[in-house]
C-alpha cells in the first residue's frame, strides 16, 4: 500500500505454510482484524498465495506477458538494471512488471533464467552483503518508488 503496489504474489510448495498465511490473511480480510485495522484489511486483499512460479506466472498472463525482473545480492551484469531504468520501464512499458525475491539462498539459476533483468543489487561499505527479504523488499521499492523530498536520487 505504501508504494502503490498492484499485487504481492507469495509463492511456496509447502501446504502447511499456504494454509498458516491463508488463515493470517482471512483474519486480517474477514475476521476480527478486519474491524480492528480496517487498512491492513485493505493491504491484504493485494495477496496472492500460490503454489509454483509458473501459477503465478499464467495467471499474470492474463493481463499481457510480463516482462519477469529479479532481484539478487550478486552482479548479473549481463541483465543489470539499474534503479533509474525500471523507474522509466514502469512508466513507459504497456507489459506488467513481475519483481521476484527470493529467500534464503536467493533466486535459483532456474529463476534466474527466466528473468529479462537482474536489478543491480543493494550494496553496502562492507564486503558482507546479505539482509533479510523484508529488509531487502523495503529497501529497492523505495529506491523504485519512494518520494525522495528533494534530496538526489541514487542509481543503486
Amino acid at each position: 500500500m505504501t508504494f502503490g503496489i498492484e499485487l504481492c504474489y507469495i509463492v511456496t510448495p509447502l501446504a502447511k505454510q499456504r494454509e498458516i498465511m491463508e488463515k493470517l490473511i482471512h483474519h486480517w480480510r474477514y475476521g476480527y482484524g478486519a474491524r480492528y485495522n480496517p487498512a491492513r484489511s485493505e493491504a491484504l486483499h493485494k495477496i496472492r498465495i500460490k503454489n509454483d512460479v509458473d501459477e503465478m506466472i499464467e495467471e499474470i498472463k492474463k493481463k499481457g506477458n510480463p516482462i519477469i525482473i529479479g532481484t539478487s545480492s550478486k552482479e548479473r551484469k549481463h541483465k543489470a538494471l539499474g534503479y533509474n531504468e525500471i523507474q522509466s520501464m514502469i512508466e513507459k512499458e504497456t507489459r506488467p512488471l513481475l519483481l521476484l525475491f527470493g529467500t534464503g539462498w536467493g533466486l535459483s539459476d532456474e529463476m534466474v533464467g527466466l528473468c529479462e533483468k537482474m536489478l543491480v543489487p543493494i550494496k553496502g561499505k562492507g564486503d558482507y552483503n546479505h539482509l533479510s527479504l523484508r529488509v531487502a523488499l523495503g529497501i529497492i521499492l523505495d529506491r523504485i518508488f519512494g518520494e525522495r523530498g528533494g534530496c538526489d536520487e541514487r542509481n543503486g
